[in-house]
């Protein structure tokens, strides 16, 4: 019988023409794809774990999955398959075989996620970006991020506000503005379903002036529950550390 391996991969994909990440029947999924080429290439009905499950239409510059196999084929035809096999929008960068301990969610230390804004028009940003057609005041959304950063129950900034365990840690949030664009970078130990676009969502409001920035707190603590959640299409999940 052959000893099953844990495979590793870093993924990368344009989330735009995908049901999310995770499988679901008649849809088309990342998850299901690389299922799919899995089966093709290894005969095997192959289970793979995603790192975090990205939501319909998020992107991912460095999801990580891992799965197990008993196929004896090397890494690097495994690699190189996979590539063959899935379309165009999806791109296994790297694929490495480790221990059997290795779990690519349970053994993530902290994940970073990338929102993009920008405020001049394209048809060659729009599947990446978030269009916005008027000024933010980035100094109002800096201090907006204060109340952000640390060990928060995140519930009223997600879509799982009936969840027993909603805490999250929060390490830190970046604004970097620059050619007619912001770049967010949150960093943090977990997050909750669509938790990034809601902390968007509300930068994006406090900039516009339609919160203070201290109302972080309200939502915090659940005095304000009606939450715009930014459009998915401006996420990436850029990396998954170890």
């Amino acid at each position: 019988m052959m000893k099953m391996r844990n495979i590793k991969m870093i993924i990368e994909y344009d989330g735009t023409d995908f049901c999310g990440w995770q499988y679901q029947l008649n849809e088309r999924t990342v998850q299901g794809e690389v299922e799919h080429a899995l089966k093709q290439l290894t005969s095997e009905n192959i289970r793979v774990i995603g790192a975090g499950r990205t939501d319909q239409g998020v992107h991912a510059l460095g999801q990580v999955a891992n799965f197990h196999t008993s196929s004896a084929l090397g890494i690097n035809e495994i690699h190189k398959a996979l590539n063959s096999l899935t379309g165009d929008d999806i791109y296994i960068k790297q694929i490495s075989e480790l221990n059997n301990d290795f779990h690519s969610r349970y053994s993530a230390k902290y994940k970073v996620y990338q929102y993009n804004i920008v405020f001049r028009p394209s048809p060659f940003k729009l599947r990446h970006n978030w269009y916005v057609k008027y000024k933010l005041d980035l100094s109002r959304m800096e201090i907006a991020k204060g109340y952000l950063v640390g060990k928060h129950d995140f519930r009223y900034f997600s879509a799982e506000s009936d969840k027993d365990n909603t805490f999250c840690m929060v390490h830190s949030i970046s604004l970097t503005e620059k050619n007619s664009r912001i770049i967010i970078q949150i960093k943090g130990d977990r997050f909750l379903r669509r938790m990034v676009r809601g902390i968007v969502g509300f930068l994006h409001d406090a900039g516009r002036g339609h919160y203070k920035p201290e109302q972080a707190q309200d939502v915090l603590n659940g005095k304000i529950r009606d939450l715009f959640f930014a459009p998915a299409r401006g996420l990436f999940l850029v990396e998954v550390k170890y």
